[in-house]
């Protein structure tokens, strides 16, 4: 496919993502798991009023905490997919910073 005048294959560049960062992938989904639960526990605790986070907010008051969190943090993984598939120079980035906002989550929706 050609994006901005260059060619991107989206399958090899995640494929090569996948081999290459497998840790990072790894860290990626463990710290989505984490968010997803502790996002869980505080909403039921402190209320969905209190997620800062507007898209989840809106999609746990429109279809219930469980579903919309989830909702969320799929959205979030499919988001990954496709930027690590764009370009494989940035892959290594993208996972870290997504590692680090997921830990940052979860340590804010726990304390």
């Amino acid at each position: 496919m050609l994006v901005l005048d260059e060619e991107v294959s989206f399958a090899e560049n995640l494929k090569s993502s996948f081999r290459r960062h497998w840790l990072l992938w790894a860290l990626f989904f463990l710290t989505v798991f984490f968010d997803y639960f502790s996002t869980l526990y505080f909403m039921f605790v402190d209320g969905i009023e209190t997620e800062a986070n507007g898209v989840v907010r809106w999609l746990a008051y429109k279809f219930g905490v469980i579903v919309g969190v989830f909702l969320g943090k799929s959205l979030q993984v499919v988001a990954a997919i496709v930027f690590v598939s764009l370009t494989q120079k940035l892959a290594r980035a993208v996972l870290l910073l997504l590692v680090l906002l997921n830990s940052l989550a979860v340590l804010n929706n726990l304390l």
